[in-house]
């Protein structure tokens, strides 16, 4: 199992130091990307479009054509509305505007990656046996039947798009009324709201990416309308997601503001080391080595 990096070979250097604990990187040119999902194994796919962007989509859609169960990160050098768009729609997981940080793209992946291993483990019980502590969305979907987890994979995979109660419930095997109910029992909320509140979460993971307009943010998680939006946005974290971007670039101005606060400091400290070297008096067996150089310099 892999995390595969589809990229020109030009770009695949930049993924390198991208390190998940127990996946491998492989990497691949866009031409090759079908047959590397089948040899790899892949977990994930990155695809890197630079900027055709046409034949990154073109791409997208294949794969998600072929190995609809594997979820696909998009990158691209440009990111318009229309783009971030037609990639949702065409069955993007996420969008990252590049350059992107490594830890930001990182802490994607792993989030992506717990919620497959999670289903995984649901389907296969004898395999695997306790879920990992470090996993949270394992340890919390490891008590729930394996219809609601089902359920619950189909919502994170169809954020961007209309889902109904009628198709929820078919996803579970149930009838409409029953499933409600069922659901309602293990989760502690409708299926409705719970779907509401996971496009919520979606919606400020891609709020925090400073280059991603609202209207597309909404959009991108399934609101058509941006007032239905807003509201359900405020109902479910208390504030509108207008502030909760300024809250979030203002606290990215002040990480910004230690780490360079830091590296100062630090570049301050090595500075005062250099000097201190610098002045320190010579030791003995240099001052005799100084010595004899300028002994040899009058002679000659």
């Amino acid at each position: 199992m892999s995390i595969l990096v589809v990229a020109e070979s030009g770009f695949h250097r930049l993924y390198r130091s991208l390190s998940i604990p127990d996946k491998k990187l492989a990497e691949c040119v866009p031409s090759e990307a079908f047959d590397s999902i089948e040899k790899h194994k892949a977990d994930i796919v990155l695809l890197d479009c630079g900027s055709d962007v046409e034949k990154g989509l073109a791409i997208l859609k294949e794969i998600k054509s072929r190995f609809p169960r594997v979820p696909v990160i998009v990158l691209s050098e440009r990111g318009s509305e229309d783009i971030v768009l037609k990639s949702f729609r065409a069955g993007a997981r996420d969008f990252f505007k590049t350059p992107v940080t490594l830890d930001e793209l990182r802490e994607t992946v792993e989030g992506i990656l717990a919620v497959r291993k999670s289903s995984v483990e649901r389907r296969n019980p004898f395999r695997s046996p306790q879920p990992s502590k470090d996993d949270s969305f394992t340890i919390l979907t490891s008590s729930y039947p394996v219809s609601i987890i089902r359920v619950m994979r189909h919502i994170e995979e169809h954020l961007s798009s209309r889902l109904s109660l009628d198709e929820l419930a078919k996803q579970a095997d149930m009838s409409k009324y029953h499933f409600c109910r069922f659901f309602n029992r293990h989760i502690g909320m409708s299926p409705m709201k719970y779907l509401t509140s996971r496009r919520i979460a979606k919606a400020k993971d891609l709020i925090r990416k400073e280059d991603v307009p609202i209207s597309v943010v909404a959009s991108s998680v399934g609101f058509n309308d941006m007032s239905s939006f807003c509201v359900q946005f405020k109902h479910f974290t208390g504030t509108t997601p207008i502030k909760y971007k300024l809250s979030c670039k203002k606290a990215r101005i002040e990480r910004a503001r230690k780490t360079r606060e830091r590296l100062l400091e630090k570049g301050g400290r090595e500075g005062a080391r250099r000097a201190t070297r610098k002045n320190r008096p010579k030791s003995k067996k240099r001052i005799k080595k100084s010595t004899k150089v300028i002994d040899k310099e009058k002679q000659t």
